[in-house]
């Protein structure tokens, strides 16, 4: 099964920016690149709990600021976290890459 290299994620709870005018209604997720995927490593070192880590994998890859994603629901966040662990728990093997 190959994973969608690009998703955009309609929100189940829109999110408003701070300016009050803003309001993100879809988070667009793509394949992290090594970069993304080594800070990610690098927070999830520093902390017992991964979801600071995903957080900020998610910011580098939407270019959403970090405010905005600190208000998502966390079933918004849980459907974007499943995505990226998809590219994260790739096997070239299982997908006849090896």
């Amino acid at each position: 099964m190959d994973i969608e290299k690009t998703k955009v994620i309609t929100l189940t709870s829109p999110i408003m920016a701070n300016d009050g005018i803003t309001c993100h209604e879809t988070i667009t997720l793509k394949e992290p690149v090594l970069i993304q995927v080594e800070q990610f490593y690098a927070e999830q070192a520093k902390s017992s709990s991964s979801l600071p880590a995903m957080r900020l994998l998610i910011v580098l890859i939407s270019e959403l600021p970090d405010p905005i994603i600190k208000k998502m629901s966390i079933t918004d966040f849980a459907v974007c976290r499943d995505y990226l662990q998809r590219f994260l728990a790739f096997n070239p093997s299982e997908h006849g890459n090896s």
